[in-house]
């Protein structure tokens, strides 16, 4: 092996001459004095020369930490010069990359294993507030300040939640273009600490003691809600499903002769089929409704276009409008259930967290078994549909009449 004196004191000689280093490397000495380090191979029956650099430029250590790779490129059987010229055009051709195109690719894979309703939405967010700011940029010459100038931006009219979203739709972008070949690097990993970081605020919700007070606002309606409204909040608090899985109840879904409802895997948050035993109450809600809209696919419809289903912020408003803004919410059944239940009714929390669609703890916790506890629900249900009219003091029903509605 060499080292640097030699290639120091190395004299111009009357013709070229090769100065051996380790693995092929060699310093190469012209007839006047020029010094520059090679690496002669075969590939493919053919005889080929790599040139590292000129030397004193290129260190004697510079050309053998370039010459491992080379060498390993050969050794591979793949030319160094064609592999080179491969990443350059691999490179010309990744400067006219948009991000916005590769966010597009990264949604085409994502159709198989997300919900097209939660693939929608990520289109639309990322079409409102990142595609505008960065989406024609090549992502070649895109830095985490473009994404930090970005994400403020969306900050800057105080949705921190979606600036956060925003963020991880990025970083995962990104990540599929660095796994494709497309993008060098997650630039959204540099700029975390440079976001607001806000604490999850959780949906508010009512306490047992709380539910009389519910009932009579919803009973004596002064709100003016639709009857039809009216009976869908009933019918939330009845069985606490997530408002749009209630919003978006179907009459094929319903089983009248065994009181079920089945709800199917891609309605489900969870993205598992889910059963909900209907209260002879719930029933009873389900056959007045079967008035107006049993020839429809959908139990609740929107007023104005009655062959979709309910808007579930229809429920949010709804409970806004009772004169419950900042108590409780649509999905503050849910708390105010699993509570109530757990503290009155004296049911096992298993049997609640599996009536509300929660994935089981524990090691089993990703065997996901829509009937496990039936029974037990079923009777729990009903339990809790009495325990509903017992609070309601006076035992009155809500009666819709329809012909009020506006439903067509």
């Amino acid at each position: 092996m060499l080292n640097d004196m030699q290639c120091k004191n190395a004299k111009p000689r009357d013709k070229a001459y090769k100065m051996a280093d380790a693995a092929c490397l060699y310093l190469y000495v012209t007839s006047k004095g020029g010094k520059s380090w090679r690496y002669s191979y075969k590939i493919n029956n053919k005889y080929k020369t790599y040139t590292y650099g000129l030397y004193p430029e290129t260190t004697l250590q510079e050309a053998r930490e370039a010459h491992k790779a080379v060498h390993k490129l050969v050794s591979k059987g793949i030319d160094p010069h064609e592999h080179e010229e491969q990443q350059k055009r691999e490179a010309d051709a990744l400067k006219s990359v948009t991000f916005k195109q590769i966010a597009h690719e990264w949604l085409e894979n994502r159709i198989l294993v997300v919900k097209e309703k939660t693939l929608s939405d990520i289109r639309k967010r990322l079409e409102k507030d990142v595609f505008p700011e960065i989406g024609h940029i090549p992502v070649s010459e895109l830095s985490p300040t473009d994404f930090l100038k970005m994400l403020k931006r969306i900050e800057a009219r105080g949705a921190f939640e979606m600036a956060n979203r925003a963020k991880q739709y990025c970083s995962k972008i990104l990540r599929y273009g660095v796994a494709t070949g497309k993008a060098r690097r997650d630039y959204t990993i540099e700029i975390g600490d440079a976001l607001v970081t806000r604490k999850v605020k959780h949906q508010p919700a009512l306490s047992p003691d709380d539910i009389p007070v519910f009932l009579s606002a919803l009973q004596q309606n002064k709100a003016r809600l639709y009857p039809q409204t009216q009976l869908a909040l009933k019918m939330l608090m009845l069985t606490f499903v997530r408002p749009i899985e209630l919003a978006s109840m179907e009459w094929s879904e319903i089983d009248f002769d065994n009181k079920i409802w089945s709800i199917p895997a891609d309605k489900m948050k969870m993205g598992h089929d889910h059963i909900v035993p209907l209260s002879s109450q719930a029933i009873d809600i389900l056959n007045e409704l079967k008035e107006a809209n049993g020839r429809r696919p959908y139990v609740f419809v929107k007023q104005t276009k009655p062959t979709d289903h309910m808007h579930r912020d229809t429920l949010s408003k709804a409970v806004r409008s009772l004169g419950f803004q900042g108590q409780h919410s649509a999905h503050g059944f849910r708390a105010l259930a699993r509570t109530t239940i757990r503290e009155k009714l004296s049911y096992d929390t298993e049997v609640i967290e599996r009536q509300l669609a929660h994935k089981p703890s524990g090691s089993l916790g990703s065997a996901y078994d829509r009937t496990q506890f039936i029974d037990q629900r079923k009777a729990m249900m009903q339990d809790w549909a009495d325990y509903i009219d017992a609070m309601s003091g006076n035992g009155e029903v809500i009666k819709a009449d329809f012909k009020k509605t506006g439903i067509k």
